[in-house]
């Protein structure tokens, strides 16, 4: 099996390779700029592209999952897995959108991560997490009130920002408390991160 590995921790990518390319037949190549991605994947077949998410090392206004979605208008039948360590929903869906076959976490051990390779490449399987509960989708409106209060913005800022009382503010709160069923300030930014509403980069 042949893989582009497509990560911006060095050591990580280096660790992942030599763990890999220990089982038989597989073959693992690394890649560290923009450029490399297109010229590997131009003069090579891979079975599969493995995409981190968080690429800052590599790329300063792009993550994965949009190189991931770039590759695939450029190379239609590239079978790319996604694998992070952010386990979000909203990512997950992204991915799916995209035509990703696989959502596989970092943790995964590599004897497990490529039993999942091979059901990809070779038996046409995807591999995403089970869908998990959908909340109410929030406003553009709480959607501001949620991303201010997750930038450290006080109370009275988030208010004055978003031109309400503070009495008004509270009741939109509750409402965004109920929507996203949460309890409390930290739940509420820890939920909206894992829906996308608030980007953990």
């Amino acid at each position: 099996m042949k893989i582009l590995l497509i990560e911006d921790h060095k050591m990580f990518a280096t660790s992942l390779k030599e763990s890999l390319e220990k089982m038989d037949g597989v073959e693992v190549d690394l890649v560290f700029s923009e450029e490399e991605i297109y010229t590997k994947l131009s003069r090579n077949i891979y079975d599969i592209v493995m995409v981190d998410i968080n690429l800052t090392g590599l790329f300063t206004n792009k993550n994965g999952l949009e190189i991931s979605r770039e590759i695939m208008d450029t190379f239609p039948s590239t079978k790319i897995v996604i694998l992070t360590g952010y386990n979000l929903e909203y990512y997950e869906e992204v991915a799916k959108d995209i035509g990703c076959w696989g959502f596989i976490s970092k943790e995964e051990d590599s004897k497990s991560l490529m039993k999942k390779l091979e059901a990809v490449a070779f038996h046409d399987k995807k591999f995403f997490y089970k869908k998990k509960t959908t909340c109410e989708k929030l406003t553009i409106a709480e959607k501001k009130i949620v991303r201010l209060y997750a930038g450290g913005k006080s109370r009275k800022e988030v208010a004055e920002e978003c031109e309400m009382s503070l009495r008004s503010l509270t009741v939109s709160l509750n409402r965004i408390y109920e929507k996203l069923q949460v309890m409390n300030y930290q739940q509420m930014t820890d939920k909206a991160r894992e829906l996308g509403y608030v980007d953990p980069f």
